[in-house]
């Protein structure tokens, strides 16, 4: 029987979990291993079922374990964070050891009809814009579908760099910045919460439902002149939003 203690201020199922995530933290369980079913861990505690399964619910909100019905609960990777830097896709995932790689590159060239993405890229409605529609996977994972809209003056500084076969290999910034030369200076990002539609978690391989990571993002050249408003929808459980903040230094007037 592993050691609980009755008389700890931490609640059993508290104790329970902090055994778990201990053993996925040490190594001692991996990404994709199965846990201990709950009778399992029942009778290794001298714990009631209710506690077990209060412990397994803590880990899954956490992201740490995924609970499929029937099959029992299974370790998950650690979510991944973005750089605190202004980077593409392929160099966030891999800085952090993933493989990047896109698929279902769809692009089109359109009127823009929409108020916000004209509005954000200091265009009138009748102006062109180039879309581009990808989905973007890490080690072969579904990890984002990105929806992005560029100026067509950006387009039409060589059209061979933006087809289905160019942007389906390659990253979108790396085209910007080493074939066309477009210094990136900044970009404003704003996150929000959502639920996946039937289409969206067909692309992510998700349940509808699920959580989702909304990040919209506006980026600008040197001359702080936007050239990218980006829509990227994130699987919750796998990514989360990572944000660095200073103190700001107290005056010494």
């Amino acid at each position: 029987m592993l050691e609980i203690d009755r008389n700890h201020i931490l609640p059993l199922y508290e104790q329970v979990k902090k055994h778990l995530a201990s053993l996925i933290d040490s190594g001692s369980l991996n990404p994709g291993d199965k846990l201990p079913s709950e009778k399992e861990l029942e009778d290794d505690f001298g714990v009631s079922r209710v506690t077990i399964r209060r412990a397994f619910q803590e880990l899954s909100h956490e992201g740490r374990i995924e609970r499929v019905p029937g099959k029992g609960s299974f370790v998950l990777k650690p979510k991944i964070e973005p750089l605190t830097a202004l980077t593409s896709f392929s160099e966030n995932m891999r800085a952090q050891g993933y493989q990047p790689s896109y698929q279902q590159a769809v692009i089109s060239i359109e009127a823009v009809q929409q108020p916000k993405v004209a509005n954000m890229l200091g265009l009138s409605m009748d102006d062109k814009v180039m879309h581009v529609s990808r989905l973007m996977l890490a080690d072969g994972l579904p990890m984002a579908i990105q929806d992005a809209h560029l100026p067509y003056s950006i387009y039409q500084q060589n059209p061979a760099f933006f087809t289905p076969e160019v942007l389906t290999n390659i990253s979108m910034y790396k085209v910007l910045e080493l074939e066309l030369g477009i210094n990136l200076y900044r970009a404003e990002e704003w996150v929000d919460a959502s639920k996946a539609y039937v289409d969206e978690a067909e692309k992510l391989k998700i349940s509808p439902g699920d959580n989702l990571l909304v990040i919209e993002r506006l980026t600008f050249a040197e001359e702080d002149q936007p050239i990218e408003y980006v829509k990227l929808i994130f699987p919750a459980n796998r990514y989360r939003y990572k944000v660095e903040l200073f103190r700001p230094k107290k005056s010494t007037i």
